[in-house]
């Protein structure tokens, strides 16, 4: 009976090992471990530390082939790893960059109220905290559909900002490049750390609409192609515009802003591992006026790269299919030569 007891432990008791410590590394170490890795922006002067949030598109229940497993997977994914970034980030503001929903503008009112209850719990914002939301095309349309009006007053009727802490400091504006382009004030300091234009759309990208909205703005953060960039429009002769990444390389992308500086568009990738690219991750952000005498006004930003989900169900998978091979094996198809081992 005892050989018995511990002939099972031996047979279950490595596969249920194994599931665990991979169920702890994908759900928990595997953040905490590259959260260590995230690059620490320094403290010049008086900063503002603001997190990015691009693209979450949160599944919808109309297009989704696995329903409800993967609503709870992706859900529980972007939590994690918003949750991470506030924690290593310690961001006191908060900007989302549209797309919030995937199905936005195809859902009706239930499947549109069902998403909203799933984003606020995913996204927790505390009480007073600081947090600007703009719309993107899944959101209210206009890319390849007519914008919905109705979806566009639903949008600003839920998702309310608050800039209380920011006002005072800054001036954001926001623009919808797929209509005709306006600027919307969402804030407007009388002495102002930067102007910041909020767009879905990116700005200084070829084969978007362009406009000259944006062009007396000192800073532009945009996101929709889920993937980063860094763009500079020199405002002098030739006027170029000049790319660039974050990468590994140099992991901050540190610049002065400024009506006599290039005017600066910083892009967000999606967060969501479910929008075909390799990478997601949250935008940090750091607009510092700096103590000198000329009180020049200083961005850093970086992206907080997040594990990669797919490599993850991977090794669920892997770790799965070993546990079922070994206990066959050791039930089964083993040797009677080894059997003292047990």
């Amino acid at each position: 009976m005892r050989g018995s007891s511990y002939r099972k432990g031996y047979i279950y008791g490595i596969p249920a090992l194994a599931l665990a410590f991979v169920i702890l590394w994908n759900e928990h170490w595997s953040y905490w471990w590259l959260s260590r890795q995230w690059p620490e922006h320094e403290e010049k002067g008086r900063c503002d530390r603001i997190l990015i949030v691009a693209d979450p598109q949160l599944i919808g229940y109309r297009n989704e082939k696995y329903g409800e497993i993967a609503r709870w997977d992706s859900d529980r994914y972007l939590a994690s790893g918003f949750s991470y970034a506030k924690w290593r980030f310690r961001s006191n503001s908060i900007i989302f960059l549209g797309d919030l929903f995937d199905e936005g503008i195809e859902s009706n009112d239930d499947e549109w109220r069902a998403t909203y209850e799933r984003f606020i719990k995913i996204y927790s914002i505390d009480s007073g905290e600081n947090v600007i939301y703009i719309a993107g095309d899944n959101d209210i349309g206009g890319e390849s559909e007519i914008i919905s009006e109705s979806r566009r007053y639903q949008f600003y009727n839920y998702f309310r900002n608050n800039v209380t802490d920011l006002k005072n400091r800054f001036s954001f504006s926001e623009t919808y490049l797929f209509e005709n382009p306006t600027l919307k004030h969402i804030s407007k300091a009388q002495v102002t750390i930067a102007k910041v234009l909020l767009t879905h759309v990116p700005y200084l990208v070829e084969g978007y609409k362009h406009s000259d909205v944006g062009m007396k703005m000192d800073l532009i953060l945009s996101a929709h192609d889920h993937t980063t960039g860094i763009y500079e429009y020199q405002r002098s002769p030739p006027r170029a515009v000049l790319f660039t990444r974050v990468s590994d390389v140099s992991p901050i992308y540190i610049k002065t802003i400024g009506q006599n500086e290039p005017l600066i568009e910083l892009q967000t990738p999606t967060c969501s591992y479910r929008m075909g690219v390799n990478s997601m991750g949250y935008g940090a952000l750091s607009i510092c006026r700096l103590n000198d005498e000329f009180r020049s006004t200083q961005v850093q930003f970086s992206i907080l790269w997040l594990p990669s989900r797919f490599a993850q169900l991977f090794l669920y998978l892997s770790v799965i299919g070993f546990s079922i091979f070994w206990i066959i094996y050791q039930t089964r198809c083993r040797s009677r030569r080894y059997s003292w081992l047990l």
